[in-house]
């Protein structure tokens, strides 16, 4: 039988990984000061209930307090209570638990205590006093609980049909209704994304990815593992679309939708507060897939209050959100709470293991031809890699091809083909003609059926049969002039969708009747912009009706542009002036991914780019930012534009960018410093611009570096200027980075603390530290730092007088962590003796032998007196001082380069 020790031991190093990386490769807890002697006799005492103190110790119930309290170190009454309230429900005998409880207790806190030396701290996203209340919250939830027999039999059956319900993915899109099981089909995608495992304590994370990127599948594959792992989690699946009319009508919490959940699709009643219970106790993962489909922004803002509220109380449970990249900062869940990931395209590989997949179980092909279906497929849309890569469009080009060998060019083409092949050509080739009556009616009807659907109060929803008979009975009443013949058409026409899963289909059924829909949303998209680029014949017209709702309709916006391009000479030039002129910047430059305008126009959208991201202000900062709203348009430009379109954008960026240099712009400078970050590996085509404009622009950036306080994070290697600057713009230059999109080009402060080696002599290193200790504190306000800008731990051995001024304000942002281990033995003594009379003294008796020069130690002593601070909590931001034209007195040496900085943080 193992021993208590080593249970709890193991528990809480896995506890510990789920929540922060570890400092060690194999961190091991011995638990040291605990009593063998003293566990061994309780296992001696209990006999036969051993099993049972064992069995629940190994149960995501203790987990979760171990998650408290490596969140919360003093969380440890509330702890207690629910260690005693969960060893009684375990089924432990009364006399027995005093005892157990206390010396559970003693190892656990012993265990985690050695845990805060081997790992980093938990995420700053877990809320230390959401923690807090939510374990006194649990407590009271079991202490009302006389059994949990309910509660598990309950888990039980949730997570059987969740697998029973999730364990095949739909093959749609090839002419029939099929379900495989994912291993047959399903290659997993890759995520661009923090580290750390999905699905851990406390960890939110929203997903985001283009439309067919495989959100929904990603997340129906999630929720089928959590219920398959064995850990005994269950995890609720809410497919936010179909909550909508509810979530409309307000006036509940996210715990009302998931016990509705349970009843439908899963028909499992919950027991009373059995849900509660689940999500306190770390048996629970919830899903959201599809915030997005929350058409309505302001409805979304308030489903995002909902799940934000759910959040902070109920702090550590796993929450996985999926949405559409475009249009998600509409109503973006908070960054203080949630991390974002991006589902990546298909590469090359994973293209291939689909496809090879796909072909196996296409019924079409015969196993003699399939595998050089899959060589010829792979080599003709090699030609098309942007459509290939996204895993919709792949399923639906292997359709095409193994049909007739088609490949289409462009996503107009893809959903063009798709169309014929359903009104012309899938079931025909299987010997099931198209009805006469519906060739050339049809298409305008499923048209109109889209835009009403499209534009719904619930968009997208499906609907019942009757509903859609009606929509496409008035559109071919207006054609046929015969309400009985439309109406025939229109219900003949459903019944041949039924079954098909092609575009349009049956979704299942109300009590009363069958309910349609379109079999995936882009399909919807599509037609609806058919339908729109029909009625609106003009680029005015066609933007009049897309520009007040871009930001929703981005999928329908792009298609109506190509179709627009495709019926209409010049027609893209056309409709991206109109977006230019009216406010449709970002998506102007997010097209330039699909269309190919006239150069002009391309260099129109680029400078436009350009110049509103230079025009914006709040770019050099101490605190972390996001801009990515602001530089979104010329982010995509950069990024995300075609190789043809790339070749205008180089030059008129890099126009644009030197012409704000020549008039001193430091939001220039800082985009231009920025300008290769988020770029591939490969592609160098930015990193050449950069390096042409320095050698072009020396002068003028010199001048910016000089005069500003931007300029200490670009000349860090330089101690004259570092010291100039500091003495001009105060201290915290020194903290100051440039923030582009999301990236940020690292400060002065970070660029120094982490080397071994200081880029310049110790001398100077020492002149800009007594600098340092000259200028007036507080130098900044602490809500302008962050614990996760600069790991201290990783800068341990950094002790000399300059690189511990600079360590100084992360050191009181983590002066109420002062145990966390995030900080080496020095930094740890410092803040022990700034916040422990007790301990003070032996870090003044350090201070009197460190090598430190007399300013700096006399600095710190004072610090380490609680005499001053470096930060203040409620001072406002500093403003930067008054930048004068004139030339800098002392600028760098011609011929000479700021050093490289170090590696950028991504936020």
């Amino acid at each position: 039988m193992p021993s208590v020790e080593s249970t709890i031991s193991r528990i809480v190093v896995n506890v510990s990984r789920q929540l922060a990386p570890s400092l060690e490769v194999n961190p091991r807890i011995r638990c040291s000061g605990i009593s063998r002697a003293a566990t061994e006799q309780l296992l001696d005492e209990l006999g036969h209930e051993a099993g049972t103190l064992l069995e629940y110790l190994r149960s995501p119930d203790f987990a979760v307090l171990i998650a408290q309290l490596r969140v919360r170190p003093t969380a440890t009454e509330a702890v207690t209570r629910q260690l005693r309230e969960g060893l009684r429900l375990a089924g432990l005998p009364e006399h027995l638990r005093t005892r157990t409880v206390g010396v559970v207790r003693e190892v656990l806190d012993a265990a985690c205590r050695e845990a805060l030396w081997l790992f980093h701290r938990p995420s700053a996203r877990i809320l230390p006093n959401d923690v807090a209340v939510s374990a006194t919250g649990a407590s009271r939830v079991l202490a009302q609980l006389e059994s949990l027999t309910e509660c598990h039999d309950f888990a039980a059956r949730m997570r059987s049909q969740v697998v029973a319900l999730h364990s095949r993915i739909r093959l749609p899109h090839i002419g029939v209704s099929r379900a495989v099981r994912y291993e047959e089909l399903y290659v997993r995608p890759s995520i661009r994304t923090h580290p750390g495992p999905f699905g851990a304590p406390g960890d939110r994370r929203v997903v985001l990815g283009d439309p067919g990127a495989g959100k929904s599948t990603f997340a129906a594959k999630f929720a089928h593992d959590i219920a398959s792992d064995g850990s005994g989690r269950v995890p609720f699946l809410l497919v936010l679309r179909e909550f909508t009319a509810t979530f409309d009508e307000g006036g509940r919490d996210l715990v009302h939708y998931l016990e509705m959940l349970c009843q439908a699709p899963y028909n499992t009643k919950p027991p009373q507060d059995a849900v509660d219970y689940l999500l306190r106790s770390g048996r629970a993962v919830v899903v959201l897939d599809g915030l997005d489909e929350v058409v309505r922004t302001e409805l979304r803002r308030r489903v995002v209050k909902l799940v934000e509220g759910f959040a902070h109380t109920y702090p550590l449970v796993p929450i996985l959100v999926t949405a559409r990249r475009i249009g998600y900062g509409e109503a973006p869940l908070p960054d203080e709470l949630f991390t974002t990931a991006r589902i990546l395209d298909f590469g090359e590989q994973e293209v291939k293991a689909y496809v090879e997949r796909w072909f196996v179980l296409d019924e079409a092909t015969s196993p003699a031809e399939r595998q050089r279906l899959v060589t010829s497929f792979m080599e003709d849309s090699s030609q098309i890699p942007d459509l290939r890569s996204n895993p919709l469009l792949l399923t639906l080009l292997c359709a095409m091809y193994s049909s007739d060998r088609y490949l289409p060019r462009n996503l107009a083409q893809v959903y063009e083909r798709c169309a014929l092949m359903l009104f012309e050509q899938w079931d025909a080739k299987r010997g099931i003609p198209l009805p006469m009556n519906f060739h050339g009616r049809l298409r305008g009807a499923v048209q109109h059926l889209a835009w009403k659907v499209f534009t719904a109060p619930e968009p997208g929803q499906a609907q019942s049969r009757t509903t859609i008979v009606q929509t496409l009975t008035s559109y071919l009443e207006s054609i046929l002039d015969d309400h009985d013949e439309s109406t025939a058409t229109a219900e003949e026409f459903l019944e041949f969708c039924t079954g098909r899963a092609w575009i349009l289909t049956d979704v299942g059924a109300t009590r009363f009747e069958p309910q349609f829909g379109f079999t995936h949303r882009t399909f919807l998209e599509y037609f609806a912009a058919e339908h729109l680029v029909r009625s609106h014949r003009t680029a005015k017209d066609l933007w009049s009706a897309l520009g007040p709702n871009i930001a929703q309709w981005e999928v329908v916006a792009q298609i109506a542009l190509q179709l627009h391009d495709r019926n209409v000479a010049g027609g893209a030039d056309e409709l991206l002036a109109e977006a230019l002129d009216h406010g449709g910047l970002d998506f102007a430059a997010r097209s330039l991914h699909y269309v190919h305008p006239r150069t002009r126009t391309v260099k129109a959208i680029a400078a436009a780019a350009v110049n509103r991201s230079v025009g914006v202000r709040g770019r050099v900062t101490i605190a972390r930012a996001d801009l990515s709203d602001i530089d979104d348009a010329l982010y995509n430009c950069l990024h995300t534009a075609s190789p043809a379109n790339l070749r205008v954008i180089e030059t008129a960026v890099a126009d644009e960018l030197g012409r704000h240099i020549r008039e001193h712009a430091v939001s220039a400078a800082v985009v231009l410093a920025n300008l290769v970050r988020g770029a591939t590996s490969e592609d160098t085509r930015w990193a050449a611009v950069q390096r042409e404009l320095v050698a072009r622009h020396r002068e003028d950036l010199v001048q910016v570096w000089n005069t500003s306080p931007w300029g200490a994070a670009v000349l860090f290697a330089q101690p004259e200027s570092l010291e100039r600057l500091v003495r001009r713009f105060g201290v915290a230059a020194m903290y100051v980075r440039g923030t582009f999109h999301r990236d940020t080009h690292p400060s002065a402060a970070q660029n120094l603390l982490y080397p071994h080696t200081l880029p310049f002599a110790d001398s100077a290193a020492d002149t800009i530290a007594d600098t340092i200790a000259e200028q007036p504190v507080p130098w900044a306000p602490a809500t302008t730092f962050a614990e996760s800008d600069v790991f201290l731990n990783t800068c341990a051995g950094r002790t000399d007088s300059l690189r511990l001024m600079l360590a100084l304000p992360y050191l009181e942002l983590l002066d109420t962590y002062r145990a966390s281990g995030t900080c080496g033995p020095v930094h740890t003594m410092l803040m022990n003796g700034r916040m422990e009379a007790s301990s003070r003294a032996d870090a003044l008796r350090w201070l009197d032998k460190a090598e430190l020069t007399a300013a700096v130690r006399t600095f710190i002593g004072r610090w380490l007196r609680d005499e001053i601070s470096v930060t203040e909590p409620n001072l406002p931001p500093p403003l930067p001082r008054r930048v004068s034209r004139r030339p800098p007195r002392s600028p760098v040496p011609a011929g000479t380069s700021p050093a490289p900085a170090a590696k950028p943080s991504h936020s």
